[in-house]
């Protein structure tokens, strides 16, 4: 269920090739979501969220597919706003977070598209399955922070996966298969 991830995470763009020209960034977790929704019984969606995730970026504004990202979420902090469910989802049946505690995702390319649009592939290691995963983010603002001056980076996009790709499959098809990922994520400049 809260199989996606991430990423998540995020977060959030990539490559495996880097650039001289590319800068070093950490999300900022005071202003970084990473949620995920899934369907119930037909009836709704359920939204949650990963609380505790950390992103790092390699940013190359001239050639952005020349960056690359990395997300690490903790199981843990999965948040559905009723800790009994939580604690199913950390449990066997879904995450089995005692085992597999974090999920990872690391970009393999971006591919720019119109305006501030990137498409990134990655590969995204959950429940001990790593399988590749498209975010589809666009580059929100870069700029200075209103506060103290530091440069920065805000992103915003989407995902899908399939949680029974990673071996999460209980409750299918009362608790959909296919999970949404949302994301929102600035992104510090590191000195």
């Amino acid at each position: 269920m809260k199989c996606f991830i991430a990423a998540l995470a995020l977060a959030t763009l990539g490559t495996a090739s880097s650039s001289i020209a590319a800068e070093a960034y950490k999300s900022d977790k005071s202003h970084a979501d990473l949620l995920f929704s899934i369907e119930h019984a037909g009836f709704t969606r359920k939204h949650g969220w990963f609380r505790d995730f950390d992103s790092t970026l390699q940013y190359d504004s001239a050639k952005p597919e020349n960056s690359q990202v990395e997300v690490t979420i903790q199981i843990n902090s999965v948040d559905t706003g009723l800790p009994a469910r939580d604690d199913d989802l950390k449990g066997q049946g879904f995450f089995d977070s005692a085992k597999y505690p974090e999920m990872h995702f690391v970009s393999t390319k971006v591919i720019p598209g119109k305006d501030q649009d990137l498409r990134i592939e990655g590969e995204l290691t959950l429940h001990g399955i790593t399988k590749p995963v498209t975010l589809d983010a666009r580059l929100n603002k870069a700029g200075p922070n209103p506060f103290d001056k530091t440069p920065m980076l805000g992103f915003s996009g989407t995902a899908s996966l399939k949680r029974s790709d990673f071996g999460i499959t209980s409750l299918i098809p009362v608790v959909g298969d296919l999970v949404t990922i949302t994301f929102d994520i600035e992104f510090k400049r590191l000195p």
